[in-house]
C-alpha cells in the first residue's frame, strides 16, 4: 500500500504560496540631487522600483541626469531628499578605470583572492582570453595608466571581465558600448546578456543597441521621469525609436 500525505503536501504548498516576495532591488523614492551652483535640482522627485531580475534602461539628453541617478543607486552621490535602498551592486562606468599594474591585478580589483582559473574564466567569458594568451607576459602583462597598451574594445573587455569576477546581484551600467565598433559593441551586449541572468539591470544610455536589453525604458527630462514604457508595447518601440541607432 502506499500512503499519500495530502495535507503535508497542501500545507507546503500553502507555505510556498504565503512566502513573501524578495524584496526589490533598487528603490528611488522621491530622490532629489542639488549641485552646488546649481539652482535646479539635477533630479527631482524620482519614484523608480526595479524588482528582482527586472532591466530597465534609462534614457535622456545629455544633461538628464542619467549619470547622476546612477550615482545615488551606487551609493556615492547621497539625496539631498528621498530615501535610497539598493542591493549591493557593480557600477559599470563610462569610463573603463585601469591602472599602472598588471593585468592580473588590474582584473584583482574586483576580487583580490580570484585565482588564476577564476581570472581566465572570466577573461573567456569577456572574450578577452585569446588575446591575453597572444602576449609574452600574459597575466603578467603591465598597464600603462588609464589601461595604456590596450585598445579599446580590449580595456571595454576586460571592464566586463571585472564585472563578472564580483557576485553582486544589481548592475549599474553606464553607456556600456561607447566608443566602441559596431562589432565589438555587439559583442560585448551579448556577452552582458547571456551572463546577467537573474540579476537586475539599470542601464543608462542614448544608443539602442543598449537599451534594447531592457524591459522598461523609463525616460529623463531636466532630472524628471517624463516617461516609461514596457517591452511589448507601443511605447516601448517609441522611446527606442528616438535612441541613436544601431
Amino acid at each position: 500500500n502506499t500512503n499519500t500525505n495530502t495535507n503535508a503536501d497542501a500545507d507546503a504548498d500553502t507555505a510556498a504560496t504565503d512566502a513573501p516576495p524578495p524584496p526589490p532591488a533598487l528603490v528611488l523614492s522621491g530622490v532629489r540631487v542639488n549641485y552646488p551652483g546649481v539652482a535646479r535640482p539635477v533630479l527631482d522627485g524620482i519614484e523608480l522600483c526595479l524588482q528582482p531580475g527586472e532591466r530597465v534602461a534609462v534614457i535622456g539628453g545629455s544633461g538628464a541626469g542619467k549619470s547622476t541617478l546612477l550615482a545615488v543607486a551606487a551609493g556615492e552621490l547621497p539625496a539631498a531628499a528621498g530615501q535610497v535602498r539598493a542591493l549591493p551592486c557593480t557600477w559599470l562606468t563610462q569610463h573603463t578605470e585601469l591602472f599602472q599594474d598588471s593585468l592580473r591585478d588590474n582584473l584583482r580589483l574586483a576580487d583580490p583572492q580570484a585565482d588564476d582559473a577564476r581570472l581566465w574564466a572570466v577573461l573567456g567569458a569577456a572574450g578577452l582570453a585569446d588575446d591575453v594568451r597572444r602576449l609574452a607576459q600574459g597575466l603578467d602583462t603591465p598597464l600603462g595608466e588609464g589601461g595604456l597598451g590596450l585598445s579599446g574594445g580590449q580595456a571595454r573587455r576586460l571592464a566586463l571581465a571585472r564585472l563578472l569576477l564580483r557576485p553582486s546581484r544589481l548592475w549599474l551600467l553606464d553607456e556600456a558600448t561607447e566608443g566602441l565598433d559596431a562589432d565589438t559593441a555587439r559583442d560585448v551586449l551579448q556577452r552582458l546578456d547571456a551572463h546577467a541572468a537573474g540579476r537586475t539591470l539599470l542601464i543608462t544610455t542614448h544608443l539602442r543597441r543598449e537599451a534594447a536589453l531592457a524591459g522598461r525604458i523609463v525616460r529623463l527630462e531636466q532630472g524628471r521621469i517624463v516617461a516609461q514604457a514596457c517591452r511589448g508595447t507601443p511605447g516601448f518601440a517609441a522611446e527606442l525609436a528616438r535612441l541613436r541607432p544601431p
